[in-house]
């Protein structure tokens, strides 16, 4: 797969070898392509030819770790107290797993894509290792990079799940301590979208919204030196969904001023914006650690690819989610935030729980993340 000779390559492996081409999919499928496209196009930009994928690194990775949000959690969040948690139902997990697993994905996340390309393992959910975990994922959807107190200050809107990016940050801090980390490969999945989409779906006005892409990029800058000083050397930093081609801002938005591929041009805005940030802090984290190497995942440019090219691989929906419930549900969930109650809102024995019949064909899953994580770019939470 493209994305494995981006990682084998750029990370300090050997050169790849050409490989076949891969099949493209974004849910799960979708998720899988854009994974594939990002990487793909981030060699050609560095001028690598052979872009097909080796079949494995040379240098093996120990341990392999991860942290983001929904986009990146294999489980953890329904081992905690969140309410809401609903990929611990079905149909979340149905087309790869055949059961829920805490993905909010119909199938697999980015993340196990880069597992199968490793040749290791699934990463196991911090939460369920009894003992330490040789590999280990602290990603929680639904997390923000501010706490609620910081949420209530710039946004007055509060998250309902309390293992923000600093939690994420203790437990790997009290799970590595003192390990030897120098082959370890960090995955940084996204992080900070749900401080946006709180604010945003909350209607908070643009000032709001705005104001806390500075406070979530230095949250993240904090966070990457943290895992740096522990002796990581080999990072990928994944960047935020182009959150304006969401479903859920497609229907809350649907008056507003859309942009060339069809997504809300101000939400889009925010997404683009913290990309740029990120893009920067990246390029002043690898100037104070010349020994690091640090990967920008751009699932934007990759998710526009395929937005502008559906029918090559095979969607023929790119707007409506496969499975509508994630939608309701998402609107229960933040009554709070727009001046009502979750026990005011729709009861969830009367959310539709149904799903189309065939995801393949749809880029988005529940209007909040994409399809099996193949597409790799439609989730927030």
């Amino acid at each position: 797969m493209v994305i494995i000779a981006a990682v084998c390559s750029l990370l300090g492996s050997a050169r790849p070898h050409a490989l076949p081409r891969i099949s493209t999919r974004l849910s799960s499928h979708a998720l899988f392509l854009l994974y594939c496209i990002a990487i793909a196009t981030f060699v050609l930009n560095n001028s690598l030819i052979d872009i097909a994928p080796p079949s494995e690194c040379s240098a093996p990775f120990a341990p392999v770790l991860a942290f983001g949000d929904s986009t990146t959690d294999t489980g953890n969040q329904i081992h905690t107290n969140t309410p809401f948690a609903t990929a611990a139902s079905p149909l979340y997990g149905m087309t790869f797993f055949h059961e829920p697993t805490g993905r909010y994905s119909d199938g697999r996340v980015m993340l196990d894509f880069l597992c199968t390309a490793l040749k290791i393992d699934f990463l196991p959910p911090h939460l369920t290792c009894s003992s330490q975990c040789a590999n280990e994922n602290f990603a929680v959807a639904g997390a923000t990079a501010n706490n609620n107190a910081e949420l209530q200050s710039i946004a007055n809107v509060t998250s309902l799940t309390q293992d923000t990016l600093e939690v994420q940050l203790s437990w790997f801090k009290n799970d590595l301590q003192g390990h030897d980390l120098s082959k370890a490969l960090l995955y940084f999945g996204e992080i900070g979208g749900n401080d946006y989409n709180y604010a945003l779906g909350a209607m908070r006005p643009a000032n709001e919204v705005q104001a806390l892409l500075p406070a979530v990029v230095e949250k993240i800058q904090n966070a990457l030196e943290t895992i740096l000083e522990s002796g990581v050397k080999k990072v990928v930093v994944q960047g935020q969904f182009p959150m304006g081609c969401i479903a859920i801002y497609l229907k809350l938005l649907n008056n507003t001023q859309l942009d060339s591929n069809g997504c809300v041009s101000s939400v889009m805005e925010i997404s683009n914006q913290h990309n740029r940030m990120l893009r920067d802090v990246i390029g002043h984290v690898q100037e104070i650690h010349p020994d690091v190497d640090i990967v920008f995942f751009d699932t934007t440019e990759a998710y526009l690819y395929i937005l502008g090219k559906p029918s090559i691989y095979n969607f023929n929906n790119v707007r409506d989610p496969c499975y509508t419930g994630g939608l309701e549900l998402l609107a229960l969930a933040n009554a709070g935030n727009t001046g009502g109650s979750p026990s005011a809102a729709l009861p969830p024995h009367k959310i539709n729980m149904t799903s189309c019949t065939n995801p393949e064909n749809y880029i988005g899953w529940d209007g909040r993340t994409p399809r099996d994580g193949r597409m790799t770019m439609t989730t927030i939470l």
